[in-house]
Order: structure tokens, then sequence, then C-alpha cells
């Protein structure tokens, strides 16, 4: 039976479960996006690295497992983590978990790469910090002069979420420095943090604040969410110093543990797990009877414009641009794989899919809505964002992966539906003209 709902250049695993992305690099003049992955089944039973690669983050080739869960110090999982290249080599940093009469234990460790290909653990691991639980996780290393500084996610023995800091001089030995970061805006736990520098020098920090108690050992947690902080890294007091309060990175239904790297064009590129359901939502989901659950988001370039954090689609993404189109009212999609442009700064409401995603602006109230209708329920669930002053909206649509771009990207959509193949009618209640291009076309290498 034909897959209706396979994407086409979004990342998404020929089986098994998908989750965060990890080690986002470019090496030899390819990505590599690493991802925990498991390929026995759709649960989170088991965790391993898979990988794809790329010339330009639209065409990817599958290369399967990357970093398995075969050592002591990470028998229980291969969790979360970054890469970086240096020397000539890729060096991966990752979580190993183990589980001993049921506790849980947590090590940060390397893996380095000569050609791309092999990946050889290293026998050093960091150690938990003694002022930290076990949920310890997901390493994040950058460079400042001669030192490497890394950042992990971390919960205090108090149960408050932190983020932890150590330094090394040579990738092999780490010394633990203290907390880097932690605040009441963190709950219980922070996963996957990200730190990193753009081009105007605006200094970002990105956490997945989490509720998790100490004893709470399922891996699944809707109560998380991903956000930013912009602030400044003070390398002498070893602390990350906030000037703004958090903000969500997206305000849509799917969007967790994003990480970003810098391109050889100098882009800061993020890519998040497209994936905040429930796990009612993930056992329903309509590929589980095709063996998979899950993808990634597009890569989208960050910058700090006008004193707004912004994301837009990598511009790679116009490749696939053809049959271009202006159309208002009632019209039909060319495939399930479609872009749609427009300015306005009236109200409509634009209906797409045969009516499976609806997205509005009220001009009274000024409130932006987004409605996908459940996979599980059939019914609409909705998310919201009140815009004084809307400009501009982007929707970059894949078979079953949506992503919408407000105001240049200072606001960002994204969610999961799933609708038949032939469900391709689309109807505009508003003033505007609309730009439609067709995005469709087998460019996933599975």
């Amino acid at each position: 039976m034909k897959n209706p709902y396979m994407n086409y250049f979004h990342i998404e695993p020929n089986k098994g479960l998908l989750n965060d992305p990890n080690g986002l690099v470019q090496f030899q003049g390819k990505y590599y996006f690493f991802y925990q992955w498991n390929r026995f089944a759709t649960n989170h039973d088991y965790k391993e690295w898979g990988l794809f690669t790329s010339s330009d983050m639209i065409h990817w080739e599958s290369i399967g497992s990357a970093l398995l869960p075969d050592s002591f110090d990470d028998k229980d999982g291969v969790y979360s983590g970054s890469a970086i290249e240096n020397d000539g080599k890729i060096f991966l940093f990752y979580t190993g978990n183990t589980k001993i009469n049921g506790n849980r234990k947590s090590y940060q460790k390397t893996a380095i790469s000569t050609d791309g290909k092999t990946f050889v653990k290293q026998k050093e691991s960091i150690e938990t910090p003694v002022v930290f639980s076990e949920h310890h996780r997901d390493p994040k290393v950058w460079k400042v002069g001669d030192v490497w500084w890394m950042i992990v996610g971390a919960q205090t023995v108090e149960n408050e979420g932190a983020i932890s800091l150590f330094i090394s001089s040579d990738l092999k030995t780490w010394v633990y420095q203290g907390i880097v970061y932690t605040d009441p805006i963190l709950d219980q736990m922070c996963e996957c943090p990200d730190y990193f520098k753009l081009v105007d020098g605006t200094e970002i920090l990105t956490v997945c604040p989490q509720k998790r108690s100490h004893y709470q050992e399922s891996d699944i947690d809707i109560s998380s969410y991903a956000g930013y902080i912009i602030g400044k890294m003070n390398y002498e007091s070893k602390r990350f110093e906030p000037t703004e309060s958090l903000k969500l990175l997206d305000e849509g239904f799917d969007f967790y543990a994003p990480q970003s790297f810098l391109d050889n064009k100098g882009r800061r590129i993020v890519t998040g797990w497209m994936s905040r359901m429930s796990e009612k939502q993930e056992a329903y989901l309509p590929t589980q009877s095709f063996g998979y659950v899950h993808c990634l988001t597009l890569p989208r370039v960050v910058t700090f414009e006008h004193g707004k954090l912004k994301q837009n689609p990598i511009e790679e993404i116009h490749q696939l641009r053809s049959d271009k189109q202006m159309v208002k009212h009632s019209f039909n999609l060319p495939t399930a794989q479609f872009e749609i442009e427009f300015s306005t700064s009236n109200e409509f409401q634009l209906f797409l899919r045969d009516k499976n995603v609806i997205i509005s602006y009220n001009l009274t109230n000024k409130m932006f809505v987004v409605c996908r209708k459940d996979w599980m329920t059939e019914k609409y669930d909705n998310r919201s964002k009140k815009i004084n002053k809307l400009r501009n909206i982007r929707i970059i649509a894949d078979t079953s992966a949506m992503e919408i771009f407000l105001n240049d990207g200072e606001f960002v959509f994204s969610l999961r539906y799933f609708t038949t193949n032939t469900a391709l009618g689309a109807i505009f209640v508003g003033e505007n003209t609309l730009t439609l291009y067709n995005l469709g076309g087998s460019t996933h290498d599975k």
C-alpha cells in the first residue's frame, strides 16, 4: 500500500521512532544530521543515533546507524548531544544512559570520526556532579579562544532545572565549573540546552524546561517546551546573564529539542523535533501502520533583526518551486507539497487540505489562530498568538508537516497533520491574492 503521509523534504526514518536532532555539523562539504532513533519499534524503549547526510539540506540520504548502545556506560540508551568539526575530524558529544536495578546513571561521552563514516567511542567520560540528579544530559560544545566549553542540561538534587558547565583544553579532560544558568522558569529539569552567538553579536541560550520529578523515569513528558533567552555569557564569572525573559521558539503544536550549528556560509541554522504530542496521539499516529513515527523540521536560518529573533527556511527550499500560480477564493493545491506566500494586514481565513488545517487572523482582537484536525479525535485543536500588526505569511507544507512563518520569520507555527493525498482543496476568505508554488516530487532518498 502506498504511503499517503510520507514527507519529501522533511527528515523522517524509514522505520522506527525518530526524536531529537543531534550532532548537526558540516564536514567535508556534507551536512550531517544525526538523530535519536529506535529502529526496532515505534516507542521510546531503545535509543541509538541514526544519521542522514546531504549536500543541500533538501535531498537527504539515510546512512543508518551511527552510534549504538553497545558499551557499559551507554547500554540503556545513546541520548542526545552535539557535534563539532575540529582538526579534520568530527567529534560527537552524547549522553550515555545506564540503568542498574532501575537506577539511572548518566555519562557525558565522546566519539570521533576521521572519515564521517566510522565513529569511535573514547574511553573518557564525565560523571554527574553530586549537586545534580542523574537527569543530566544533552551536551553542547563550542570554543572560545583556546578553551572548549560544554553545557549540559540538568536537574539539581533539589528538583530544580539547571544547566551545568565544563571546560577543557584538549576535548578529553573536562573540569566541572558549576551551574552556568538556573531559574525557576526551567521548571524541574532543563533538556537540550544550546548556546550561540549571531553575527551581530546577539547571544542566545535555548532551553527545554520540563516538569519531571526525580522518580519519574518516563522519557515522554508533554509538559516540556522549547524556548530561548537573550543575554550574555560572562566568561569570567562563568554564568549566563539574561537580558530578556524567556520566549517560545515556536508557537505551534509540534516543536521540541532544537539544536543549532554554523555552516560554511556563515548561517546559524536550527532544526527541531517535530513533535510535542501526547503518548496517546503518538500511539495513534497514522504512520504507525507503515512502521515509523515523527520527523524533523526544515532547517531554519536564525537572525536577529530590529530587536527580534527571526527564523526562516533555508533558501535551498527555493529549488523545489515550480508551477507558480496567483490564486484567490477557491482553488486546488497542485500536490500535497506546496508553498503559499502573501502579504496582508487584513483579517482572513484560509482552509487547506480539505479543511484539515485552518489558518485565520482576526483584526478586532489581533489573534492569529492555527487549527488542525486531530487524527485521533477528528476534532480541531488550535494554537494562537496575539499579533498587533500582521504583515506577511509564508506557508511551507510537506505531505504531513507544515511550518507557517509570519512577519518575515518573527513568529513560527509548526504542526503535523494527516489526511489523504487527494485532499487538495483550498479556500481563501479575504481580500488578498496568494502566490502558490508546487514543491512536489520525490526528493527524499529512502
